[in-house]
């Protein structure tokens, strides 16, 4: 099948084949996706973490069925249902008031201007993933304000206490966690910086979304003043949501777009939050990742693979030596039926069962014995570990460093 791309601004995001094509895939129920060639694939990359429950999960298929006619409301305006889903998040998240938007980039950048409208002062410092914006182009020199006012510290808290001296002209900080490459001693030290300078802090959790517990990722670790989140809202339905402050939110009082009361969209993100609320989803997948992760670490050690696991079952991270063990790790996935995301986070379902879970790891061993010509090629090096934490965050991995080291390293992976 031939794609043609004539008529998209860019081309998307997804899971691709050795040709480089989007790879097809014609249905998708629980944690396996079928692509168009009858292929039955395991799914780690769960729309890039989106997908918390599992695909086609038929309590959600239900509402949304009742919503698309016309039983829980209309996209003409105001409902229940958008009563309830506010209210749960605020429930969850924190905070005093919440907007909702489409896409975890929209979101953010609605965020970011919002604060810097309500503080007055034009620069915004910024580390990790905030979306496809042109906000967050970078700078023609690393820690230089770009063209929008967005500084980047690339994670480095160095970089960022000296960046905080300009206290009067910093609006806000801007982060977005990972907890695969940062300890909470990172988290600990931040709150301190931020707490000493008194900046508003707007924490991104778009792309760990809810999976890590009932409620934000970061919520004993730092103090948000303003929250974003997406991904494990609705299961894979297209929703965003912005909430905290009402002072620092209040140029968004009359956010609205064409369809901000669609009925299809709020029903799945009901359900969605009514069973995120408990936990037990992020239980789960934290439970059956964890033991997925371990099979994988022993799986890799018994083969002499110089592969490392960064992360935990929540979101893990496979750090190849180098680029050519990369290349083969996906490939072989690939020829298993497992589907990865390529180079970044990877993410299980509240689906992945006993049997999902024993079906992975034997493909995950078949993975291993086709990478033995790899056995033993050498350990996995510190240029590979940054290289992994900048492709899944866009800033530098926790480690001891000097400024020069620093800026050596943003300067190298920057040219990447």
């Amino acid at each position: 099948m031939t794609q043609n791309f004539a008529t998209l601004a860019e081309i998307p995001t997804c899971p691709r084949n050795a040709e480089g094509n989007p790879r097809v895939f014609v249905s998708a129920a629980g944690a396996y996706v079928t692509d168009d060639a009858g292929k039955r694939w395991i799914d780690f990359d769960n729309t890039r973490g989106s997908v918390l429950l599992g695909h086609g999960d038929p309590k959600i298929a239900e509402a949304v069925t009742r919503a698309a006619t016309g039983s829980l409301g209309t996209a003409t305006g105001w409902s229940p249902l958008l009563d309830t889903v506010v209210s749960r998040l605020l429930e969850l998240c924190g905070g005093e008031v919440v907007g909702l938007f489409r896409t975890g980039t929209s979101a953010v950048r609605a965020a970011v201007l919002a604060v810097r409208e309500a503080v007055g002062a034009p620069l915004v410092l910024s580390a990790g993933y905030h979306g496809y914006d042109p906000m967050w182009y970078p700078a023609k020199a690393p820690f230089e304000p770009n063209a929008d006012g967005v500084v980047d510290f690339f994670f480095d808290l160095d970089a960022l206490a000296d960046l905080l001296r300009d206290r009067e002209r910093v609006a806000a900080v801007i982060i977005s966690p990972d907890h695969m490459h940062l300890s909470p001693r990172w988290y600990e030290r931040a709150r301190g910086l931020l707490a000493e300078a008194a900046v508003p802090l707007i924490v991104d959790e778009v792309k760990v979304g809810l999976r890590y517990g009932p409620g934000l990722s970061t919520a004993k670790l730092l103090d948000a003043d303003v929250w974003v989140a997406a991904k494990g809202i609705a299961n894979g339905f297209p929703t965003a949501a912005v909430g905290g402050s009402r002072t620092l939110l209040k140029p968004l009082r009359e956010i609205s777009y064409t369809s901000f009361f669609e009925p299809t969209v709020l029903a799945a993100a009901e359900r969605t939050l009514a069973r995120v609320a408990t936990g037990l989803p992020q239980r789960t997948v934290r439970e059956t990742g964890d033991r997925f992760v371990e099979h994988a670490r022993a799986a890799l050690t018994a083969a002499s693979l110089p592969v490392e696991v960064a992360g935990d079952g929540t979101f893990f991270q496979f750090v190849p030596a180098t680029r050519e063990v990369k290349k083969a790790l996906y490939k072989a996935a690939e020829e298993e039926g497992l589907l990865f995301y390529r180079g970044d986070n990877q993410a299980v379902s509240a689906a992945f069962g006993p049997d999902v879970l024993e079906d992975a790891q034997a493909r995950f061993t078949r993975v291993c014995d086709r990478l033995a010509p790899f056995a033993g090629a050498g350990p996995v090096g510190e240029e590979a570990r940054y290289l992994a934490a900048w492709s899944v965050m866009d800033g530098l991995r926790e480690a001891e460093r000097d400024a020069r080291q620093t800026r050596e390293w943003v300067d190298r992976l920057l040219d990447d």
